[in-house]
């Protein structure tokens, strides 16, 4: 199976997250692409889509997955398999802790993409949270 990590980082969190997937994900043909990188062979190509990033601010989209967006269209997304991971502050912004997950799956079911699984909210740093990271790897 080919598997497309696309991320949206700014601190590296989030790329790090995508990282420990491809890791976790070692049985498949994964490629992992920063989306201020990405084109759309990284979404054709793949038989499944991981799309991760982090919330800033009081519940925004990192600035270059917010750039990104516009590109999840019917034409490239639709009936596409897809996950979404992100990073956030829970104790600082539990109102809307990891709220980048939630726009980028509502942004996905509007263009009739096929969601797999729940969204991976990971609190804190990638490393004290391995066990998540692999149990949302394992569902792909």
């Amino acid at each position: 199976m080919k598997v497309s990590i696309l991320y949206g980082s700014t601190t590296g969190t989030t790329e790090q997250v995508a990282d420990l997937l491809k890791n976790f994900l070692n049985s498949h043909e994964v490629q992992v692409a920063s989306v201020a990188a990405a084109n759309e062979d990284h979404v054709k190509e793949a038989d499944v889509v991981l799309l991760g990033s982090s919330t800033w601010g009081y519940g925004e989209l990192q600035d270059d997955f917010a750039d990104y967006v516009d590109q999840i269209t019917p034409a490239l997304y639709g009936n596409k398999k897809v996950a979404v991971f992100g990073c956030g502050d829970q104790v600082g912004f539990a109102d809307v802790f990891c709220e980048a997950v939630t726009i980028i799956e509502d942004k996905l079911q509007s263009v009739g993409a096929e969601l797999i699984g729940e969204g991976l909210r990971i609190d804190g740093a990638p490393n004290d949270n391995l066990a998540g990271i692999e149990a949302f790897a394992q569902k792909i």
